[in-house]
C-alpha cells in the first residue's frame, strides 16, 4: 500500500513513466477526454459496475467511496449515457474522491471544468442515465479491456490512464523513479545540444537516410 506522499509522487511522474516503468503494461486505450484541461491525478481504484445506461451504481458509489480514492464507473458495455453530471460530481468531491473515471458520458461540461474535481470521462452527452439496478461495487470492473481492481493504483494526466495493479505499485514507483532521474539527465545533454541518435546509439540504423537528404540539400561532398 502506498503512502499519500508516494501517490502524488506516482501524479507528477505521470502516466508516461508509469506505464514505461511497469513494463508497457496497464495503458487503458481509450482517448478519454479530461476535465479541466491539465488535471493530473493518481490514487486507488474504487470501482462500479453499472448496468447499462444506468447510474444508480453512481449514486450508491456515494455511500462506500473513502477519501482519496479514484472513483471508477464502467458498464458491460459502454454507452454515450451521462452516468454523472454537476451534481454526482460535488458529491464525489465532498467524498474526497480524488478523481472521477467514467467509462462512459458526462454532462455539465462547463461546470465540471471548474467544480475543482477532476474527471476523465469517454464521452460528453446530455442524455440522462436511468436509475433502476446496479451490477456491484468494489467488483473488478475492464476498461477496454483492462481490469480494474478495489486498490489498483490509477494514474490520470493528458497522456492517458494507467492501472498499476495494488501489488506492484511498490516496484513500480521505484522504477518510475529512476526512469525518471535518467530522462532529466538526458534532457540537460539535449539541451545542450547532443543528439538522441547518438546516445541512443541508433545512427547507424538511419546512415543511410541522413547520407541521402545529405545528397538532396547539396551537401554530399
Amino acid at each position: 500500500m502506498l503512502t499519500p506522499e508516494e501517490i502524488r509522487e506516482l501524479a507528477e511522474l505521470g502516466s508516461a513513466t508509469v506505464y514505461e516503468a511497469s513494463g508497457r503494461q496497464g495503458l487503458i486505450p481509450i482517448p478519454f477526454l479530461r476535465f479541466p484541461e491539465g488535471a493530473r491525478a493518481a490514487g486507488p481504484a474504487f470501482p462500479v459496475l453499472c448496468a447499462p445506461g444506468d447510474n444508480l451504481g453512481a449514486h450508491a458509489a456515494m455511500a462506500a467511496l473513502r477519501p482519496g480514492e479514484v472513483l471508477v464507473l464502467a458498464q458491460p458495455e459502454p454507452e454515450p449515457v451521462a452516468l454523472v453530471g454537476e451534481l454526482l460530481a460535488t458529491q464525489a468531491k465532498a467524498q474526497g474522491a480524488k478523481a472521477l473515471l467514467v467509462d462512459g458520458a458526462v454532462r455539465d461540461a462547463d461546470e465540471l471544468k471548474g467544480l475543482g474535481l477532476p474527471v476523465w470521462a469517454r464521452w460528453v452527452s446530455p442524455r440522462g442515465a436511468k436509475r433502476e439496478r446496479l451490477l456491484g461495487l468494489g467488483v473488478p470492473v475492464f476498461l477496454g479491456g483492462v481490469e480494474v481492481r478495489l486498490g489498483d493504483y490509477l494514474v490520470l494526466d493528458g497522456d492517458g490512464v494507467v492501472v498499476v495493479p495494488r501489488e506492484r505499485a511498490q516496484e513500480v514507483l521505484t522504477k518510475a523513479r529512476a526512469r525518471a532521474e535518467r530522462e532529466a539527465g538526458l534532457r540537460r545533454r539535449f539541451a545542450q545540444g547532443e543528439l538522441s541518435l547518438d546516445l541512443y546509439g541508433l545512427r547507424e540504423r538511419v546512415a543511410e537516410h541522413l547520407e541521402e537528404a545529405a545528397r538532396l540539400r547539396g551537401e554530399d561532398g
